[in-house]
């Protein structure tokens, strides 16, 4: 019994890098769920609603419509990374490791750090808080990010099978095909995002390996998981090759697609970490954009 106590241990010890844990989702799997989001993600798309997600590492938010200029965030920080300029507070990236010592300084709330480190326990007594919710509706927990396999998910999704909670995951294939067969075991449904089809677009637009997201979706179509297949429709990107991408889904075998289309809601978000938004001007997507596909069939999500 020594090695399971010991092996248990570790396992409540592990730290996971949680931007959010969103609860009474209703798009990201069936029933009511709650959504935990993961941080760290290698791709980097210019359309992305969460940014945040991007850096493995804890990061700090700064609300420049808050900010009183007062100064207090510049005296508390320990590394040096915040100036007052012209104003409002601003932050040197490069300098700045998250560590919050300005979030308690100020008085307006313009400063948040988003990751937190969290026990699986810790997760665990979140997600429990809706246990009823869950049992009402057939619902359960899905994992998002950010990229889920930027860290291992293995041990949440075995502890919350354990705990009798259907699991889904959101990924987008940008790692090592192991990662995935190590975890489809404790895995109900995948959400799999389907960007592009064309090599050199994919690779242009968000850094992903074509060659390598169809392995993940060739091992998919050959389990038993039920996995849907995700687009997200991007102006200017792929809105003009979604019968190509749509192709290719059903090439590979798979039936179910959600067509997701474009929305600006996370441009907060990147100004939040000041950067430059590359969808400023770019309008919320009309559905009525795809009621043809959605005549044809096609699952429209998303906003």
């Amino acid at each position: 019994m020594e090695p399971e106590t010991e092996k248990t241990s570790v396992q409540d010890d592990l730290l996971y890098t949680i931007t959010n844990i969103q609860r009474f989702a209703t798009h990201d799997g069936p029933g009511i769920r709650t959504v935990v989001f993961f941080k760290g993600c290698p791709l980097h798309c210019p359309w992305c609603a969460n940014p945040e997600t991007w850096r493995a590492e804890p990061e700090l938010f700064h609300d420049d419509s808050l900010c009183m200029g007062c100064g207090r965030c510049v005296t508390a920080c320990p590394k040096g990374a915040v100036a007052v300029i012209g104003g409002k507070a601003r932050v040197n990236r490069t300098l700045c490791d998250g560590c919050g010592s300005c979030v308690t300084a100020c008085l307006n709330k313009a400063m948040e750090v988003t990751g937190n480190r969290m026990t699986i326990p810790e997760i665990l007594a979140e997600i429990r808080k809706d246990d009823e919710y869950y049992q009402a509706s057939g619902g359960g927990i899905t994992l998002s990010g950010g990229e889920v396999f930027a860290q291992d998910p293995v041990p949440l999704l075995r502890a919350l099978k354990d705990a009798g909670y259907h699991t889904a995951i959101e990924t987008e294939g940008a790692y090592d095909l192991e990662k995935l067969a190590a975890a489809l075991p404790w895995i109900d449904l995948v959400y799999h995002d389907v960007k592009h089809c064309d090599p050199h677009k994919l690779k242009k637009f968000t850094g992903a390996d074509a060659e390598e997201i169809t392995r993940h979706l060739r091992y998919l179509k050959d389990s038993d998981v039920r996995t849907i297949i995700r687009i997200p429709v991007i102006p200017g990107f792929n809105l003009e090759d979604l019968d190509n991408i749509r192709g290719y889904v059903k090439d590979l075998g798979f039936s179910e697609m959600q067509l997701l289309p474009f929305h600006p809601m996370g441009k907060g978000k990147w100004h939040k970490l000041d950067r430059r938004y590359p969808y400023e001007q770019t309008p919320m997507m009309d559905k009525t954009q795809l009621d043809a596909w959605r005549e044809a069939g096609t699952e429209i999500g998303g906003h």
